[in-house]
């Protein structure tokens, strides 16, 4: 009887178990076959190579799109539906609960309200495009024999696609790369404010000036300018932290995050022809971002006909973004781009004093300001629904209220302009020459990007591509607003050395261009990032012998050689060296034998680097720590150092002013030596043997599906590998557990054979797919993979009904 009953269970499971399966087969899309399809004026044709990129065939442009859409709603349907629903604050709706909170923090900029002003002042070709994306990606999700297995998951349906939430996708990208900036600019102003603010004059330029510096001896601008001076300490009556709130000091960062220098940044350069094996320019690019399953981007190949054209083929390789029916990235075998988050200052962050918020005002000490409020209602799976009061002001919306501290910050952001966003970016599809490119960039409504572009004929230019508003003060993202033109979009052409480079720091000399870019905080260093990066990719390209071609783009993207903590590396030895120190201490002593044998690379194996790294980010996090704590900034508005903050913080280390240090400390020797023995011990706590605690087992590729956390015994099957990845932040290769190249490209238009294209992930979204993972381990391994797509191995037809 058991061995009966123990049989039937077996059965019973085995079953289970094949439903299961057979139900999360039924969400694989054909690959082969022909479908009818309402709406199409001609045929389609979409054919996939052995990596899964599909080539797409089209007649005419909104064919194209429905083909675009259709292969997108097919493959990457759940991924759409999330961005689509992070930008608008709908979240909830799907997952419950868990996602309110984030729901709240976007939902009070109304972005689904936006995308349908958007929507509805685009042009009647634009908004016919994304019909008919939408169309083809319903299409694709109807295609599917049983809908995508996350829903499944989730036990609930997916709801349709809308042109409109082609346009939140792009507000899931406004989010992703510039949401953070609001309480950068936050702390910003606090500790101004705190540091004297108007009664110290001009403000930034006492102690602010010192903190946030405008410029650093990294920065490696595309023009030529003097070499930076750093600012001097400020006087003890401007900042004085042996003095300020004894006791009150103490260090706050013992575990150091390794990942607290990166944001959301890229790398993208071009060559001119006379610099290129080929003659035509060859452009490269890689964008950092969150890495995901499935990867942010989805390739394809998009052609047109001649026929189909009226004469005008169209043919473009590159990046798309599911939810969108354009080319993001790539070449139109005229010219190539790429894209770098601009980290200029698009958004106005205000402190407005209040005592008190009420249902439709504010009160303050000179009164009672009216506030204009919007209810919106969240929509909770499995919870009643949770209204949100979204109260505005002259000032923008009342993003954080804290009438205890007598403070209510506003946010006016460009996203919430509806003229600043549009698909324009389909314009590059047609421009056959830089010139072309750069007279469109002021009128292509994205999150404010570095455009590197190049073309066949070897010329190349940069422009920031996005909407700039002409006014340069610190309520310029308010009101109505004036836009900049081509005539003073910031741009460079052709420029003297034949290379360009961005890296999210700043490119510019110009003040002007710089006060467009920067607003009214790029006196002090807007939001760029540390220059270290973008001077080792300029000298990288510097080094080339000449006749230059793709394979060279490649290894400077690989170049993991930490040149930016050379400095820190000699330090971290003088300590060890001070007054015997290693000769008292087995760790210490341990410690510089690695550091001194380490070869300057973030390299899996190394220790030495990690150690350089750690001690760096110890003392980097303990001096800002002193900063905040002596000015009496409040904890939960410390959002970190801003990158600049390495000019002196190195200052501070080296001159070691007594007035600038914490009154625990006897010195800056005993500070720097306690920095060193808390790195010393934070990697002793994680390694059995200091000298088995190399970089790669920390930087271990951690790829997750978003559903991976909740069904850890299916983590095998979601997410990615989890090889140890070279790289870290301030190199050209930006590698960390979650954070990195979402693409890397090399490519001269007009030679697409010559090129090579890598994805952290396949083009699938589904686990059984053979594309889910494809292409994976080549981009961990910095193997090329064709820029062009390779012969077909399936093709799929759709027929005009």
């Amino acid at each position: 009887m058991l061995r009966n009953a123990g049989a039937a269970l077996a059965l019973l499971a085995a079953m289970v178990l094949a439903v299961l399966y057979g139900t999360l087969r039924a969400s694989l899309p054909r690959l082969d076959g022909e479908l009818r399809a309402v709406g199409l004026k001609a045929t389609v044709r979409i054919t996939r190579d052995d990596l899964g990129v599909p080539t797409i065939d089209a007649a005419n442009r909104f064919d194209l799109a429905y083909g675009t859409g259709f292969v997108h709603g097919q493959d990457r349907f759940f991924q759409m539906d999330l961005s689509r629903r992070l930008a608008s604050g709908e979240l909830a709706e799907l997952v419950g609960v868990h996602a309110l909170a984030a729901d709240r923090r976007t939902r009070l900029f109304r972005l689904r309200s936006v995308a349908r002003r958007v929507l509805a002042e685009a042009s009647e070709p634009q908004r016919a495009l994304l019909e008919a994306y939408a169309r083809g990606v319903n299409a694709g999700l109807a295609s599917l024999k049983s809908r995508p297995w996350e829903y499944w998951v989730l036990r609930t349906a997916p709801a349709r696609w809308r042109a409109e939430d082609t346009v939140l996708v792009t507000y899931a990208m406004w989010w992703d790369l510039q949401s953070e900036d609001f309480g950068y600019e936050r702390l910003r102003q606090e500790v101004n404010a705190r540091l004297g603010g108007a009664e110290c004059g001009e403000g930034w330029k006492c102690a602010l000036s010192f903190l946030y510096p405008e410029r650093t001896e990294w920065d490696a601008p595309l023009g030529v300018e003097p070499p930076a001076v750093p600012a001097d300490f400020p006087p003890p009556e401007a900042l004085d932290i042996r003095d300020a709130h004894p006791g009150e000091t103490a260090h706050a960062a013992a575990a150091s995050s390794p990942e607290a220098d990166a944001r959301a940044g890229s790398n993208n350069w071009a060559l001119s022809g006379r610099l290129t094996a080929s003659g035509a320019a060859l452009v490269a690019n890689d964008m950092h971002l969150s890495l995901r399953v499935p990867a942010v981007w989805y390739r394809a190949r998009l052609r047109i006909s001649a026929e189909g054209a009226g004469g005008a083929p169209l043919d473009l390789i590159g990046a798309t973004l599911p939810g969108a029916p354009l080319l993001v990235v790539g070449s139109n075998t005229h010219i190539a781009w790429g894209f770098t988050n601009s980290a200029g200052n698009w958004t106005s962050v205000t402190r407005v004093p209040c005592t008190a918020v009420g249902t439709d005002s504010l009160t303050s000490a000179s009164g009672t300001q009216p506030l204009t409020v919007t209810r919106e209602r969240i929509r909770v799976k499995g919870a009643a629904d949770v209204e949100l009061e979204v109260k505005s002001g002259p000032a923008g919306v009342l993003w954080q209220a804290e009438p205890g501290r007598r403070s209510c910050w506003f946010v006016g952001w460009l996203a919430q302009q509806p003229e600043a966003t549009n698909i324009n970016l389909m314009g590059l599809e047609r421009a056959t020459s830089v010139a072309a490119a750069l007279a469109l960039a002021p009128g292509i409504g994205i999150p404010h990007e570095n455009l590197v572009v190049g073309d066949r004929d070897g010329h190349i230019g940069w422009s920031i591509c996005g909407r700039i508003p002409d006014a340069t003060g610190p309520a310029r993202t308010l009101g109505t607003i004036e836009w900049t033109t081509a005539a003073d979009q910031p741009r460079s052409v052709d420029p003297p050395r034949g290379l360009i480079w961005t890296a999210n720091a700043r490119v510019s000399v110009a003040e002007k261009e710089l006060a467009l870019i920067g607003g009214s905080d790029a006196r002090y260093g807007a939001n760029y990032v540390l220059g270290a990066r973008a001077r080792q990719i300029r000298d990288d390209l510097l080094s080339l012998p000449g006749g230059a071609k793709p394979a060279d783009m490649l290894r400077v993207q690989l170049d993991d050689r930490a040149l930016f903590l050379a400095r820190w590396r000699e330090l971290a030895l003088q300590v060890i060296d001070a007054a015997g120190a290693a000769a008292r201490s087995p760790g210490r002593a341990e410690a510089r034998r690695l550091v001194a044998a380490w070869d300057g690379r973030a390299g899996v194996d190394s220790v030495g680097y990690r150690l350089v790294r750690s001690f760096r980010d110890h003392t980097r996090d303990a001096v800002w720590d002193m900063v905040i704590t002596a000015l009496g900034v409040p904890p939960d508005y410390n959002v970190g150092p801003p990158s600049q903050f390495e000019t002196p913080l190195w200052q501070m280390v080296t001159h070691q002013p007594q007035q600038l240090l914490a009154r625990q400390y006897a010195d800056w020797p005993a500070f720097l030596a306690a920095e060193l023995d808390a790195t010393i011990a934070d990697l002793g706590a994680e390694c059995p043997e200091l000298a088995r605690c190399t970089w790669g087992r920390h930087n271990v590729a951690r790829i997750r599906h978003p559903l991976s956390p909740g069904l850890p015994a299916l983590a095998w099957l979601l997410d990615m590998p989890s090889p140890e990845l070279p790289g870290d932040v301030h190199m050209p290769r930006v590698q960390s557990p979650t954070f990195g190249a979402s693409e890397r490209f090399a490519v001269a238009p007009g030679h697409e054979a010559e090129g090579y294209f890598l994805l952290p992930g396949g083009q699938s979204g589904h686990p059984l797919s053979p594309f889910y993972r494809s292409g994976f381990l080549a981009w961990a391994h910095g193997e090329p993979q064709p820029f062009l797509p390779g012969a077909a191995r399936h093709t799929f037809t759709l027929k005009p009904t």
